[in-house]
């Protein structure tokens, strides 16, 4: 595992190209391709944020490295506004993206909420790992890659809430399964594989996540939509009744 600012940078570059792609297909509606280009996009803009922090890792509350810090929570308490809507765009459940907008825009503000909340206030009184009861927002310098501190009130729920709009809130949509799958699988590959195996901790984990998330939301580019689109199979013909 090798990362560098200029890793960091060209999977931000790769991320706007493919944004961009996926938002030029003419084939779909304006609100599937703006869905779909816009969760592309706000990871790529992770990834500048992060080839920015290599230089100020771990100067914390300083500078450039609290202003990084900063856009880091604000991008992290968005995920789910930016990915629910895109994962919902393949069901073929005609309302799925307007609930997925409605759900995601709620989680995403219960958690900007959260930010602006005592950091003190924790449930049950466990400590978080990477969102939660932090003297201030860092970004610093893991073992492999840069990764995440953020102050936040509630960092249990801001942490599973935010798993669940990455990688599990596929499955709310009916005929879903492929992409949802899809998305839950890489979620665990690329957010606990490398704790389990490389010893990172959970803030670097989830840097990591961000940067293979160019990969992993590429997913949404007009050339893989035949594979993950949902196929509707209760109006085929019986096939008892066929010919007769």
């Amino acid at each position: 595992m090798c990362f560098s600012a200029s890793m960091s940078l060209g999977m931000g570059v790769a991320g706007f190209a493919a944004a961009t792609v996926t938002f030029l297909d003419k084939e779909e509606t304006f609100w599937v391709r703006a869905a779909r280009s816009y969760a592309i996009f706000h990871f790529a803009l992770m990834e500048l944020i992060q080839y920015f922090a290599y230089p100020v890792a771990d100067q914390c509350g300083y500078g450039t490295n609290m202003l990084l810090s900063e856009l880091s929570r604000f991008h992290i308490s968005l995920q789910a506004f930016a990915i629910m809507p895109a994962l919902a765009t393949y069901s073929t459940d005609k309302t799925a993206l307007k609930k997925a907008f409605f759900i995601g825009s709620s989680l995403s503000s219960f958690f900007i909420l959260s930010t602006f909340l005592p950091k003190s206030w924790q449930l049950f009184g466990i400590e978080p790992n990477f969102i939660g009861d932090f003297l201030v927002s860092c970004l610093y310098m893991g073992k492999y890659h840069i990764g995440y501190n953020i102050v936040s009130a509630f960092g249990l729920l801001v942490t599973h809430g935010s798993l669940f709009g990455l990688a599990l809130s596929g499955f709310l949509w009916k005929n879903n399964q492929k992409m949802a799958s899809y998305h839950c699988i890489m979620s665990i590959l690329t957010l606990f594989m490398p704790q389990w195996l490389f010893g990172v901790s959970t803030g670097e984990a989830a840097a990591i996540y961000c940067f293979f998330s160019i990969v992993i939301t590429g997913s949404f580019m007009p050339f893989f939509k035949e594979f993950f689109i949902g196929q509707d199979t209760s109006n085929q013909d019986d096939p008892v009744l066929i010919g007769k």
